[in-house]
């Protein structure tokens, strides 16, 4: 078991701790132009490649690699996911008649509170520490981004529209009927919640109206 828990495990380089004054004192200690000069291109390339790993080995830490499903949010503290796991297990008591609504309804709150809280300093912490960390401030905000759907156009006819260039034809003459004198009206089909539930598609149409 021990054996397959080891080759189950995948180690990655830890930069953020490796030591790269000594990884130069030992890149430049190698004797390259006196042991390169009289080498080919393959067995140069092979040996360059030997002494950057011992170095490397050296210099450079290791580290076992988590999945991103493993890795938990850089607000969860210990602390806070002991309070969690009691939680969970007051659910669990609670669901067997164990344990009465009321008092885990208590620990959902004080979880729910302790929660806002560490994400509030967090929050503060990477505000005020931006100029020094900016990579942790806007991966933190590129997380909080959500993807909005955009509704989508059909044409007169009632097929969908998917390509730019129709899309920015359908538009054009939609709000180009604006400052024409046709009284033709120009209907511009758009799917999405407008005016009623989802999915329905609404009919805006623009036309001269008389002053």
């Amino acid at each position: 078991r021990e054996i397959g828990k080891r080759t189950n495990r995948t180690f990655t380089l830890e930069f953020w701790r490796a030591n790269f004054s000594l990884f130069k004192k030992l890149i430049r200690k190698v004797p390259w132009v006196p042991t390169l000069m009289n080498r080919g291109v393959q067995e140069g390339w092979t040996y360059f490649k030997q002494e950057l790993l011992k170095a490397q080995e050296l210099a450079v830490p290791m580290c076992q690699k988590m999945s991103r499903q493993g890795r938990r949010p850089a607000w969860r503290s210990k602390q806070l996911l002991e309070d969690l796991r009691e939680k969970k297990r007051l659910c669990h008591l609670w669901k067997e008649g164990k344990a009465s609504r009321g008092m885990f309804k208590e620990v959902v709150r004080l979880c729910r509170n302790k929660i806002r809280e560490a994400k509030a300093q967090l929050e503060l912490k990477l505000a005020t520490s931006v100029k020094d960390n900016k990579k942790q401030f806007y991966k933190y905000i590129k997380k909080g981004r959500l993807m909005k759907a955009y509704p989508s156009l059909m044409s007169n006819c009632g097929g969908q529209v998917s390509t730019d260039q129709e899309k920015a034809e359908i538009l054009n003459n939609f709000f180009g009927s604006v400052f024409t004198g046709n009284p033709s009206s120009h209907g511009c089909h758009v799917d999405g919640p407008q005016g009623g539930g989802q999915g329905e598609k609404v009919l805006c149409t623009v036309s001269e109206e008389k002053v």
